[in-house]
């Protein structure tokens, strides 16, 4: 019998690739690719991302490090990264105790989604995605702050926050040749809206 981590390494795997198949259009816009990736990857890639997320956590305490970063930008992050971590606990969870089988389909994870009852949870965090972007975009405007994420690297790594210092500079990178966020930002909120609405028939 398949253990809960391989349920939620399999979900992570399934909802990557449901990203990239629904999002293909995006990310063949050549300024939109390495932000395409990043989203695919960094949030929601097939991966172990807890230690990244108890190193966020700390980050509060080095915010000063980090040119025009107020505390609720990293406080709208981390929340994001928290949701999406329990929403996935919980959906793997969900369906390893029913034992579906880590090759489920489309099907199968939008039975158990809707089954989950937390809509309120999900558009919490699409809207979290919205604000996000457009943070983080306005964020990457600031080349002192560019600057200083590479200048910091070597020490963020010594005082135990390196993973997520190297997520914070993936996604400052992404978003260097983009040059207006709200068709990327908007489309993802309209589709995910309409897959949400769809899923729970609203």
């Amino acid at each position: 019998m398949s253990t809960l981590r391989q349920y939620r390494l399999a979900l992570q795997i399934f909802q990557s690739n449901r990203l990239r198949r629904d999002y293909h259009d995006l990310a063949e816009i050549p300024v939109y690719e390495p932000l395409g990736e990043f989203f695919f990857n960094d949030i929601y890639g097939p991966r172990d991302f807890s230690q990244r997320d108890q190193e966020g956590r700390r980050l509060q305490h080095f915010i000063g490090w980090l040119p025009g970063v107020q505390l609720r930008d990293l406080e709208e992050v981390l929340e994001l990264l928290d949701l999406t971590n329990q929403l996935d606990e919980d959906l793997a969870r969900r369906m390893w105790q029913a034992n579906v089988g880590t090759d489920f389909d489309e099907m199968t994870y939008e039975h158990f989604y809707r089954i989950a009852d937390k809509y309120d949870e999900r558009l919490r965090q699409l809207t979290l995605v919205r604000t996000t972007l457009y943070n983080v975009f306005r964020l990457s405007r600031s080349h002192i702050l560019g600057l200083a994420l590479r200048r910091l690297h070597v020490v963020a790594c010594l005082v135990g926050i390196g993973q997520i210092h190297s997520f914070l500079q993936r996604g400052y990178e992404a978003l260097q040749n983009v040059s207006d966020i709200e068709h990327f930002a908007e489309t993802i909120y309209r589709r995910e809206l309409d897959r949400l609405n769809r899923i729970y028939q609203r």
